[in-house]
């Protein structure tokens, strides 16, 4: 039997996002807004309550002199997401400061993340895709797959994408709130500095209306998942992780050896 295209992508978007507190874990700041800007909006506009969580603290970016240098760049990039966060209209922000491409070995990451989730009890959780190619970002997925089996089945969990298309389930039509979320990356004049991210942006989310009708110019790619379907199959979800990836090639490596 034939497979249908509709079996690997959505060929319709989403009429409604789930309703209910919200939390968008986001490895770096900017995160936020590549991801999942337009899914914020939209649960800001629906007056959901929105807390966002920068899990590290953006340092990696570029080299400092000193750690007096770190600190100063720490605060500035904060602020950048900050002002993006007035822009989006959400107010509950906060900064982990997690060393920045080291969050696989931050020792606090899965207790903050059970703090945070009593903290806002959310219905929908945003987090970057296992799929991505960052290690940070990598690192948030897995943490989350490593807690689904503790947290309440109705919680619903939307995998975005920042750096790499990656296999979905669910399209956010964002086309009346590209230009805000085009607004809000702006603020990140530290980062524009280094690489046109709007640019990178707005190509993954016009990529994203390959499958859809000409009225959509713009949309989020999301996997969308419950809990209870993370906990029970995670590499399900999201194919081998890289660590399986990693024993396999090394295994293949020392079986070839022998």
């Amino acid at each position: 039997m034939a497979i249908s295209e509709s079996e690997f992508v959505p060929y319709a978007v989403t009429p409604r996002l789930p309703p209910g507190p919200v939390l968008v874990l986001a490895p770096h700041p900017d995160d936020e807004v590549i991801g999942c800007g337009g899914a914020i909006l939209q649960h800001v506009r629906r007056g959901d309550d929105v807390t966002v969580v920068l899990a590290t603290d953006g340092t990696a970016a570029q080299p400092h002199a000193d750690d007096a240098h770190r600190a100063e760049y720490t605060v500035l990039r904060l602020a950048e997401s900050r002002a993006a966060a007035e822009i989006l209209g959400y107010s509950r922000l906060h900064c982990w400061e997690a060393p920045d491409r080291g969050l696989s070995a931050w020792a606090e990451l899965d207790d903050r993340i059970r703090c945070v989730f009593d903290e806002v009890r959310p219905a929908t959780v945003y987090a970057p895709s296992a799929y991505e190619l960052h290690p940070d970002h990598h690192a948030l997925a897995e943490a989350l797959c490593r807690l689904a089996a503790c947290l309440e089945d109705s919680v619903s969990f939307m995998f975005f994408e920042v750096g790499a298309p990656a296999p979905i389930n669910l399209l956010l039509d964002i086309t009346h709130d590209v230009e805000r979320k085009r607004r809000a990356l702006r603020c990140f004049g530290s980062q524009l500095a280094l690489h046109d991210y709007v640019r990178h942006m707005e190509g993954l989310n016009v990529y994203r209306t390959y499958t859809l009708p000409q009225s959509v110019s713009a949309a989020e790619g999301y996997l969308s998942v419950t809990a209870a379907e993370l906990a029970a199959d995670p590499l399900r979800r999201f194919g081998r992780s890289r660590l399986t990836d990693q024993l396999h090639l090394t295994g293949h490596r020392e079986a070839r050896s022998v």
